[in-house]
């Protein structure tokens, strides 16, 4: 596979799960809705900052350990592939249930975000597995930087936008009415992905 069909599939594969909602996606939500714009992007930076730092220890660190050990890497990727699926599946079934989670304090914004990511399940299963998953250890290095640099972009690009976009009293009531309908779609393209990395080899 060549560097850009490499660098399509970590995109396609990272975008899904950086939209779906999730902690990160309340914390920053949360904190734009309560009227603190600024505090809103630099939670959205501190989850950024986390995103870049899991990528490069799952690259760089849990690579070579799957390199060692192709039978490791096979059950991740078929744990992950059911995992994706799975939580595609659950969002699709409670894409009408409201949202309960607990909105945190926020005395340190940047600091929130990076703990936010960093104990988010789902980003430490995407990044120890499904990531290594898409991205074996042989390739050469200057891909993986590329591939780690393109995280971190798009989850700039989709943070940011969330905090400066859920600032606005009417994006608010927009994204209440159209919840449902977001979650079953993104639920849907989750399950798909989570099956073709289950079953490819």
């Amino acid at each position: 596979m060549n560097t850009a069909a490499t660098l399509g599939t970590v995109l396609l594969v990272y975008a899904p799960a950086a939209v779906t909602p999730g902690p990160n996606f309340v914390l920053i939500a949360h904190t734009a809705a309560a009227g603190s714009r600024r505090a809103a992007v630099a939670v959205a930076a501190g989850v950024v900052a986390a995103g870049g730092l899991l990528a490069t220890v799952a690259v760089f660190g849990l690579g070579a350990l799957l390199a060692a050990t192709p039978w490791l890497a096979t059950a991740l990727r078929i744990a992950c592939g059911l995992y994706l699926a799975w939580l595609g599946i659950r969002l699709w079934w409670k894409a009408r249930a409201p949202d309960r989670e607990p909105l945190p304090e926020r005395k340190n914004a940047f600091g929130q975000g990076m703990l936010s990511n960093v104990t988010n399940p789902k980003a430490a299963v995407f990044f120890g597995s499904v990531l290594t998953a898409t991205l074996p250890p042989t390739e050469p290095t200057a891909t993986k930087v590329a591939a780690i640099g393109l995280i971190v972009l798009a989850s700039a690009t989709w943070h940011l936008s969330v905090a400066l976009l859920f600032s606005s009293p009417a994006t608010q009531r927009w994204y209440d009415r159209a919840r449902p309908v977001l979650n079953r779609v993104v639920g849907a393209v989750l399950v798909v992905l989570g099956i073709a990395l289950a079953v490819t080899g």
